[in-house]
């Protein structure tokens, strides 16, 4: 005989020390009496597996597993004490309730008593057979003979002859498959016929020592699928499906025709769902609860009577459910509490009821477990340097999860929510990288808070949180005033409230988002005309007096600042363009007899004495300082004619401008506003709104090329419907 040596022990199980309860999912609506929960016995020691073990088969001495490792299939036997015997070659298949193994070896089929470690017998198939199951040392076996299927019995006599029996009593014209069975003395059987593309199913009884039907029953299906089957010394039960396409859990005793059918699990699975019986009680588990990507019609592995239709909370999934010799069963799965393992399912010696005890241990956890950090935002993050982009991930226990990822700035409360993808391939790291956005706009300068949130997507277990901290910075840029490194529009509401709103966050929105707007301040009825810069503003009151005002980057002013009285001789101002070449806004203003007047600024928030640049500007009836638009060494500026016509006038850099070039007309029913760089290249842009200040109105985005001959695109410019804002300035 060939004898297996162990390869080493693991940690001995030892008697049971605690009591725990078992399972967390809510129980799945069954057809009558109420869902509790099992107790899980724990041992002090419990046998240590390889992540990711399943059991095939449990014997009176021990179990066989599989477990890969790569792409490689390595099975062994484990012994109830703990000892471990990895097995060679393979594969091996299970021999139900016993402490025999098969190993596979081409057509051969070796029969391994893992209690002693012999050999005990071994059949070359050849051609002939196809092996479906096996049973204490015979093998069940499919045969072709004359055009149709036969089931044959394989054993071997005192003398190691082949003793080949042929399974009486099949009805014909049918394909017969072996199914689930705790009871070693017979043999259940699944057959299906196929008429018209219909599928008609039968559960055969075979007696194994007389090679015979003792008793068949009618599998109804209303689908084309493999409905899971079982059975024990006492029961037979198999899933249907009734005429309105709900489960039906059919139960018949041994020795009787008589099938009891109730409705079941609503949504239980047609085809994967794994049977076992524990004396008078159903167990049921979906393997793919576990991996599943959603929870709806998943469940954990429950009980439910047979006698009264209760149902017991076993485990919070099993992927596995496998008989052992004295009517037990042993589930690979696992329990919020203790983890991935192996799971004794047994009945209570007092009540009968089911009772659940810890095996063995894979090391891995059931709930969803964050593993490691490896890229948390944290200290100060430059995202001019980083390109606007914080890179985040975490790493966890398994790939089915949804996981999100919100920031929240401290100051103002503003907030975005990143959402992970698929895991990187071959690992469970989520990525979820920040694009620096919160809600559509620009990320503000400052202390941000963030959490993570990991919820199992199968509905096992609790989410998963972490928190922490980071500041954002970035350099300050032209027309930005609330410190989010993209340009800002000053807008005054009828009630006089003074606001902006984030150029980058307007030209991502729909038509039917409201744009989110930061309050400066009431009072604001008192200027008759008010003239954005680039790092603050311009107002007049009624009275002529001009003030001045500086951004903080913070979203707020400075208080104001008295440039002067006597301003109500000017019927237009612009302020934005830097026309001198020496850094500062300048303002540029004409009176009511046409003239150009320039005010070169001071930096101090007041102006010098006015220059005259030129008579004649009369004519326009808009003007706009855009600082550099067209690659000029200044500022330049921008007239609208009474016609609709836009000209371009190129900063010379002393406070004077190039002759007019004609940029295009039909420009009449629009407000021309300068925001700066709007889309991060570099170039000063333009923006265009209907006139009127209706709060419905499109935006059109100018982006400027650089070149004087053609500042804008010669395309249709993008834009953006948008909804409920107050009219810009």
């Amino acid at each position: 005989m060939n004898h297996l040596s162990p390869a080493g022990r693991c940690l001995a199980a030892a008697a049971v020390a605690l009591v725990v309860t078992g399972g967390v999912l809510a129980a799945p609506a069954l057809a009558a009496g109420p869902a509790v929960q099992a107790a899980a016995t724990v041992q002090q020691q419990a046998i240590v597996l390889p992540p990711g073990s399943v059991a095939l088969s449990a014997g009176p001495s021990g179990f066989l597993s599989r477990h890969k490792e790569g792409e490689t299939d390595l099975y062994a036997w484990t012994r109830y004490d703990g000892t471990r015997t990895p097995l060679p070659g393979g594969p091996y298949e299970a021999d139900p309730g016993t402490d025999t193994v098969v190993r596979v070896d081409g057509t051969t089929r070796t029969f391994l008593d893992m209690a002693t470690g012999e050999e005990l017998v071994s059949y070359d198939l050849g051609g002939d057979y196809s092996a479906l199951r096996y049973q204490g040392t015979t093998l069940v076996a499919r045969k072709r003979v004359d055009g149709r299927n036969e089931l044959h019995l394989l054993d071997r006599d005192d003398q190691g002859r082949v003793l080949d029996r042929t399974v009486a009593g099949l009805p014909e014209g049918e394909a017969w498959w072996a199914a689930e069975n705790s009871d070693p003395d017979t043999l259940l059987l699944r057959g299906v016929k196929v008429t018209d593309g219909i599928w008609q199913q039968r559960l055969a009884v075979v007696d194994l020592a007389a090679a015979s039907v003792t008793a068949t029953y009618d599998i109804l299906a209303t689908k084309n699928v493999f409905h899971p089957i079982s059975g024990s010394r006492t029961h037979v039960i198999w899933q249907e499906r009734d005429a309105g396409g709900k489960a039906v859990l059919a139960v018949a005793r041994r020795g009787s025709q008589e099938i009891s059918r109730s409705t079941w699990v609503d949504r239980a699975s047609e085809t994967t769902l794994k049977l076992g019986l524990v004396g008078d009680w159903a167990v049921y588990s979906d393997p793919g609860a576990f991996t599943a990507l959603g929870p709806a019609g998943r469940f954990g592995t429950t009980a439910q009577s047979l006698v009264t239709g209760e149902t017991v909370q076993l485990l919070a999934h099993a992927t596995s459910v496998v008989p052992t010799a004295d009517g037990a069963l042993i589930a690979t799965g696992g329990t919020i509490e203790h983890g991935e393992g192996l799971y004794r399912i047994t009945r209570d010696a007092h009540d009968g009821r089911p009772t659940v005890s810890v095996l063995a241990t894979t090391g891995r956890p059931t709930a969803l477990t964050a593993l490691s950090e490896p890229l948390a935002p944290s200290g100060v993050i430059d995202l001019d340097k980083a390109g606007g982009k914080v890179p985040a991930a975490w790493t966890l226990s398994r790939p089915n999860a949804r996981v999100t990822l919100k920031l929240v700035h401290a100051a103002t409360g503003a907030s975005g929510t990143v959402t992970a993808g698929t895991p990187v391939a071959g690992t469970t790291e989520f990525r979820l990288d920040w694009d620096g956005l919160l809600d559509k706009f620009p990320a503000y300068r400052g202390a941000y808070t963030w959490t993570m949130r990991a919820e199992p997507a199968n509905g096992i277990g609790p989410a998963v949180e972490r928190t922490g901290s980071f500041t954002v910075t970035r350099a300050p840029r032209s027309h930005d005033f609330d410190g989010n490194g993209s340009p800002d529009i000053f807008s005054r509401s009828s009630a006089g409230s003074l606001s902006l709103y984030d150029v980058g966050q307007l030209r991502h929105l729909t038509y039917d988002k409201t744009p989110r707007l930061s309050v400066i301040g009431g009072g604001w009825n008192a200027y008759d005309r008010i003239a954005p810069a680039a790092t603050g503003l311009v107002a007049r009151d009624t009275y002529g007096v001009l003030w001045s005002y500086e951004g903080r980057v913070d979203g707020t002013l400075t208080p104001r600042k008295r440039v002067g009285g006597g301003w109500n001789i000017y019927d237009k101002l612009t302020s934005g363009s830097d026309l001198t070449g020496d850094g500062r806004n300048d303002l540029l203003a004409t009176d009511k007899a046409g003239v150009l007047w320039l005010y070169p600024g001071t930096g101090d928030g007041a102006f010098a004495a006015r220059k005259k640049i030129g008579s004649g500007w009369g004519v326009y009836n808009q003007l706009t300082a855009t600082g550099d638009l067209a690659g000029a060494p200044a500022g330049d500026l921008v007239a609208r004619d009474r016609t609709g016509v836009l000209w371009l006038y190129l900063g010379k850099g002393d406070g004077t401008f190039a002759p007019r070039v004609r940029i295009g007309g039909g420009w009449a029913s629009f407000r021309i506003i300068a925001p700066g760089d709007v889309d991060g290249d570099g170039r000063n842009d333009l923006v265009a709104v209907p006139g009127d200040g209706s709060p419905n109105t499109y935006m059109r985005f100018y982006y400027g090329t650089g070149q004087w001959k053609t500042p804008f695109p010669a395309t249709e410019p993008p834009g953006a419907h948008l909804t409920g804002m107050d009219p810009l300035l």
